[in-house]
């Protein structure tokens, strides 16, 4: 039977029936979630012509229906990127994006968190050396957004300007690097420059694709989350810095720019995607209200820390009513960035669970967003999400991802039912406690965290991150 790759050295064996169904796949399904990528029109055969590793990186994103063969495509990919990228030095547009789609949908691909960081190292390095994260130094900054977008669909070799593709990968390198530094807190992402918005000014003056103003909306609100963090900075403990104008200032400036973004693009969109991203920059903003008090930041501004923690839990209500509106059937065509962002919601509302402050009240928290229910509620929907069939009738046969991220979530659960206090609930009208129910939880948490660790749903979250999600009970429950 004909092979793709039969002619490359990267061979995964598929043969052109289906390589070309798992192309159409993607660009049906999974592309509308990552449109930093536009894949160009044509077969399977004549697009591995000029884009053979985005191929490659195309093939093993919709390989989804068995795991086990998803993840052996993805390691021989990684060593054909590793051949010729780190050994042979090679460089281009056509890896950078492999690179990308590869990283996107790394929670179906990687095992090990440690192949996603060397993905999004390789990505940043191949920006940096094909110089797309700056600015041609012959264009006068003044006239650069009107000359470019008169010249989109030029030739990036020879041609002082940059194309469109490269302009959606070096935002797709700021977007993917910055998301998982804010939810994970770990890793040194791409800044938001001012040629990074020059190319996003671009992109929508051009208007090429629809597609363009759901990319432009995801990064100028990631770009707000990365002025949130360097603005409003924590230390070591989990503390509020000192910052000069009061927080809520601070805030009401933030609130600003957040709105212009919406009024300007989001209104234009109907994406899910976008809905969960808006309210994720609003949880980055109030999260600051859990923080230490003993903080002189607050000052005399109106907005005071009991408003700011009633916004934070209102925001966290409208994301995980927009999480529940995703149907089951589609996670598969999600990427990690959306997962990053539900875990980081997870967190932080584990954290506004187990507040103690003489102001405010945690049963009202429970009563307005029971932790324990949203984790319930996303069990019962990685369950669902397994039994999927895909739209053109073909189940999944033996990916087996959501079903561990289930039984990972559950765990979660039964850890923190453990923790908080019986709730109390009606009963012929009389007042009685739910006592913890669910499953067995070890004495040892230790072991509990080490095994959620092993893999499966919030595998990549760092040791700070675990601290603030499963707390630090020492006998007493999270304060933040």
């Amino acid at each position: 039977m004909p092979t793709v790759f039969g002619t490359s050295d990267f061979i995964l064996g598929i043969d052109l029936h289906e390589a070309e169904r798992l192309l159409q796949l993607f660009k049906s399904d999974l592309a509308v979630n990552f449109p930093f990528i536009i894949v160009p029109d044509g077969s399977i055969a004549n697009l591995y012509q000029i884009r053979p590793v985005l191929v490659m990186a195309i093939i093993v994103a919709a390989s989804f229906r068995s795991l086990p063969q998803q993840r052996e495509r993805a390691e021989k990919m990684l060593e054909y990127l590793s051949v010729h990228i780190l050994l042979q030095g090679e460089k281009s547009l056509d890896l950078l994006q492999g690179l990308l789609t590869l990283a996107a949908w790394y929670q179906c691909s990687f095992s090990l968190r440690s192949s996603f960081t060397s993905v999004l190292q390789l990505a940043i390095g191949l920006m940096s050396d094909l110089g797309l994260n700056q600015q041609p130094a012959t264009i006068d900054r003044h006239n650069f957004v009107l000359s470019a977008a008169n010249n989109a669909h030029c030739v990036s070799v020879g041609c002082r300007q940059r194309t469109n593709e490269e302009r959606r990968a070096l935002l797709g390198c700021f977007y993917v690097t910055s998301v998982t530094s804010a939810c994970f807190r770990k890793f040194d992402a791409v800044r938001y420059t001012p040629y990074i918005e020059d190319c996003a000014q671009v992109l929508l003056a051009a208007g090429e694709h629809q597609s363009d103003i759901d990319l432009v909306a995801q990064v100028r609100l990631q770009s707000i989350i990365e002025n949130i963090g360097q603005s409003i900075s924590f230390d070591g403990s989990n503390n509020l810095k000192n910052t000069k104008p009061p927080i809520g200032l601070c805030i009401k400036s933030f609130l600003a720019e957040l709105q212009d973004v919406k009024s300007t693009l989001l209104d234009l969109s109907e994406s899910t995607s976008l809905r969960l991203h808006y309210h994720v920059v609003e949880i980055h903003l109030y999260e600051i209200g859990l923080c230490e008090t003993h903080n002189p930041s607050y000052g005399s501004h109106m907005l005071g820390r009991l408003e700011i923690i009633y916004a934070c839990l209102t925001a966290l209500k409208s994301f995980f009513e927009a999480y529940v509106a995703i149907p089951p059937k589609t996670y598969y065509y999600l990427p990690f960035s959306e997962w990053a962002q539900f875990a980081y919601a997870v967190i932080v509302l584990s954290k506004l669970t187990f507040l103690q402050e003489d102001f405010w009240d945690a049963h009202f928290t429970q009563q307005t967003l029971d932790l324990l229910e949203i984790l319930d509620q996303a069990a019962a929907r990685f369950e669902e999400a397994e039994k999927t069939v895909t739209d053109n009738g073909l189940p999944i046969e033996e990916n087996g991802l959501f079903s561990r991220w289930a039984r990972k979530t559950r765990w979660v659960r039964a850890w923190y039912e453990t923790k908080l206090p019986p709730r109390a609930r009606l009963i012929d009208g009389t007042a009685s406690a739910i006592q913890p129910t669910g499953f067995p939880v070890r004495e040892d948490d230790a072991l509990l965290v080490d095994e959620l660790l092993a893999g499966g749903l919030l595998q990549d979250l760092d040791d700070a991150s675990w601290q603030q999600l499963m707390g630090d009970w020492d006998g007493a429950p999270f304060s933040a």
